[in-house]
C-alpha cells in the first residue's frame, strides 16, 4: 500500500472525492439514488467554498499523488446558535481499521479545544456501530433528536449526537 499522510485544508479534487466517498460508501449499505449525491456534493462544495482555516477545520487523507482518501470537517458555520459541527468523516473502506479514522477525529477534536468550540455536534446512523463506537471514545453522546431523510430512494433516519465541554 502507497504511503498515505493527513493534510489539512484544501487540496484539488476534494469535493469531488468526498462526494465520491460517501455516495459510494453508502451506495453499497442502501439504496439512496442521484438525489443523495447531488447533496453531498452540493454541501460539500459549499462548504469549500466558504473555508475559513482560522474557524473551520479541513482535514484529508491522501497517498502520495495527493489522491484524497478520506476527509473530516469542522465546520463553523452555525457556531453561535448551535456549535460547530463534525460534517463529511468518511475513509476509503480499503482503509477502515488503521487508526486513520481515529487520527482525522483527534485533529478534528484538538481543532475544537484549541478554538474553544464549546458544544460540537454532528447526524449518523445508528447502523454505523465502528463510527459511533468511535465518537463515543471522545465524548460524544446520542440525543433522542432523530431528522428522517426522505428525499432519497431509501428512507434514512438520522440521530444527533452532541459533545460538550
Amino acid at each position: 500500500m502507497p504511503p498515505l499522510k493527513i493534510a489539512e485544508g484544501y487540496i484539488p479534487g476534494v469535493v469531488a472525492r468526498l462526494t465520491e466517498l460517501h455516495t459510494t460508501y453508502y451506495g453499497e449499505l442502501w439504496e439512496l439514488g442521484p438525489q443523495f449525491e447531488a447533496e453531498m456534493a452540493e454541501g460539500i462544495a459549499e462548504f469549500v467554498g466558504r473555508y475559513d482555516p482560522e474557524a473551520d477545520g479541513l482535514w484529508t487523507v491522501v497517498d502520495e499523488a495527493a489522491t484524497v482518501k478520506g476527509g473530516i470537517v469542522i465546520d463553523s458555520r452555525d457556531i453561535e446558535e448551535e456549535g460547530a459541527q463534525l460534517r463529511y468523516f468518511i475513509l476509503d473502506s480499503t482503509l477502515h481499521g488503521q487508526g486513520l479514522g481515529r487520527e482525522l477525529l483527534e485533529r478534528a477534536m484538538e481543532f475544537c479545544h484549541e478554538d474553544g468550540y464549546d458544544r460540537v455536534f454532528l447526524w449518523t446512523v445508528d447502523e454505523l456501530e465502528a463510527a459511533i463506537h468511535l465518537y463515543r471514545e471522545f465524548g460524544f453522546e446520542p440525543t433522542d433528536t432523530i431528522d428522517m431523510h426522505t428525499s432519497w430512494e431509501t428512507d434514512v433516519p438520522y440521530r444527533l449526537f452532541e459533545y460538550e465541554q
